[in-house]
């Protein structure tokens, strides 16, 4: 009774565990979606109700009229795919695609396309993860039922591919009329993948388990990857990888399923050999190489004979081969270590290729970098420049375009006024706001006045503002640091990140400058002219006063003196 007792309670105990992980799964779920509703996560949180997909269906109609409307909308495109953000590209066209949208059919941007393709990807993976795997089993069930299964689920993504829907690649048109469906289907991929769904494992050319024969129609299970590449984009595609990690990882998937098979292929071969050829004392000594003939003392284990072909697969593919005597000539050996020797040879060329295009994409704009500064330097050896201007200069570029090459103008061309505007924001909004005159003004007002910013890069040693000059601009810094300099030329006062001077000259334009103020190293700094600024003030003509006394009254608030003042 104790015992049961125990039992009882430690199951008890699990359960109620388990219930409250559920219930702190779900609440953490119910929080995630109030912090979206309140704060967003990059994208619109429509608050309009709309009007459902089902909103046709009587109010009496009955479960199966229900159901009938829910798998209506599963087939229909949908606005999370990105398929639909790519081809279709706005909501009303959305809406028509939807009504044009053939009931039987399967659109290509559909919800159960594209979990129909997720569930498809993960079992061909599996299935070819665990078919070479068979060849090194010791009488290998015939009937398996995993691969009885995916064989089934081959058949019906057949059927599917019938009622699915394809985008038409030269047109940009989606196809959905039944008839123009199956005859593209039938003219692309229909036969090898009505012959990769066929259970041609249920043939045995040779009866004796001990080395089976049937493992080698799986062969033919590789035509089913010739739809495989369509199911890898839709799924793939939908998690937004850039260019570079989507082929590193297509490259990294083939890698793995291409010497896994030709593992098998390197058994499968000499297994089948040993149903054709005499056992001659030379075959023997061939075939132990493999780990197939069994030791007196035990049989190789699984992981023993995979890992020895898997080596020997390895050496071939990469040239480094293995030990042949010369005075034996056994045809099946020449092809087979020729034949893999080659395969391997095109396979690592082209995924060696595949991946320095990579790291030369990765590093396209250092290279680019490199070879305008190599320009530069050319240049200025022709223009005869001193090496001090030579040394100016190559600052200039680095902190430009800090190694990395890029056409600033042809980038803002290309983006739209309002990701310009935004970007103008991201850089400059906390400058503005730092300043006191600036300060509780109207948004519309903040964003002229960043919208007419000019920014300006100021070298070590450039003199910015000069004393005793007539001044017409407020200066920004973004980074930099600068030195004020006193009417005596003596260094009073660094200005740093997020200062700001001159803005006087902006409600007065033509007073004369107080200070001299010098850059000390690299400078980026924002300017805003009286005329741009009067221009964005015209608007809020009863702000014109307040601004007057804010700066009548700012002495230099961020300057930080370097030398203590002479107490009197």
């Amino acid at each position: 009774m104790k015992i049961l007792f125990s039992l009882t309670s430690r199951r008890s105990t699990s359960v109620t565990f388990v219930i409250r992980l559920i219930r702190l799964l779900f609440l953490l779920y119910k929080l995630r979606l109030v912090h979206t509703r309140m704060y967003g996560d990059g994208k619109h949180v429509c608050t309009i109700s709309h009007t459902s997909e089902c909103a046709d269906v009587p109010p009496t109609a009955n479960f199966f009229q229900r159901q009938r409307c829910v798998v209506r909308g599963l087939v229909r495109p949908c606005a999370w795919h990105h398929g639909s953000t790519l081809f279709i590209r706005s909501l009303k066209r959305l809406h028509k695609e939807r009504e044009r949208h053939v009931s039987c059919v399967w659109h290509p941007y559909s919800p159960i396309k594209y979990y129909w393709d997720c569930m498809q990807l993960f079992f061909v993976f599996a299935v070819f993860l665990y078919m070479p795997v068979q060849v090194f089993i010791t009488c290998p069930n015939y009937y398996d039922p995993f691969i009885l299964f995916t064989d089934a689920l081959a058949f019906l993504n057949v059927c599917s591919l019938f009622v699915t829907g394809y985008l038409e690649h030269e047109h940009k048109v989606i196809i959905l009329d039944p008839k123009m469906i199956a005859i593209h289907y039938l003219k692309t991929n229909f036969i090898t993948d009505f012959i990769g769904c066929l259970p041609l494992q249920l043939i045995e050319p040779f009866k004796e388990c001990e080395y089976p024969t049937h493992t080698i129609m799986f062969l033919f299970k590789l035509l089913r990857s010739t739809s495989l590449n369509a199911q890898w984009k839709n799924v793939i595609g939908q998690f937004q990888l850039s260019y570079i990690n989507y082929v590193a990882l297509k490259i990294f998937v083939m890698l793995i399923m291409f010497f896994h098979w030709m593992t098998y292929i390197h058994y499968q071969v000499p297994i089948f050999c040993y149903h054709l050829y005499e056992k001659t004392d030379a075959f023997i000594a061939w075939l132990k190489r493999f780990h197939i003939m069994k030791h007196e003392e035990a049989e190789h284990s699984l992981f023993q004979k995979y890992s020895t072909n898997f080596y020997l697969v390895c050496g071939l593919c990469i040239g480094a081969g293995y030990y042949t005597p010369l005075d034996t000539h056994f045809v099946p050996e020449l092809l087979l270590s020729s034949g893999m020797g080659l395969l391997g040879l095109l396979f690592l060329t082209y995924a060696f290729s595949a991946l320095l295009r990579l790291a030369i994409y990765h590093q396209f704009e250092t290279y680019c970098f490199s070879g305008k500064a190599r320009e530069l330097e050319e240049y200025m050896v022709f223009m005869r420049l001193p090496k001090y201007l030579k040394r100016k200069i190559r600052l200039f570029i680095n902190y430009k375009f800090n190694e990395h090459f890029f056409h600033e103008e042809a980038i803002k061309n290309t983006i739209n006024e309002q990701i310009r505007q935004d970007i103008n924001m991201h850089c400059c909004q906390r400058l503005v706001m730092n300043v006191p005159m600036f300060q509780d003004m109207p948004v519309a007002l903040i964003n002229s006045i960043i919208f007419s910013l000019k920014q300006v890069l100021y070298m070590p040693g450039q003199i910015i503002v000069e004393f005793n000059k007539p001044g017409e601009s407020i200066h920004l810094i973004s980074s930099g640091t600068v030195a004020v300099m006193d009417a005596t030329g003596r260094e009073v006062a660094h200005l740093r990140d997020g200062a700001f001077f001159g803005e006087n000259a902006l409600l007065s334009p033509g007073i004369l400058r107080t200070a001299t103020i010098i850059a000390l190293e690299i400078t980026e700094i924002y300017k805003l002219d009286s005329p741009s600024f009067l221009a964005c003030l015209q608007p809020y003509p009863h702000l014109k006063r307040r601004m007057d006394d804010a700066a009548s009254r700012r002495p230099l608030r961020h300057a930080r003196p370097r030398h203590k003042p002479p107490s009197n």
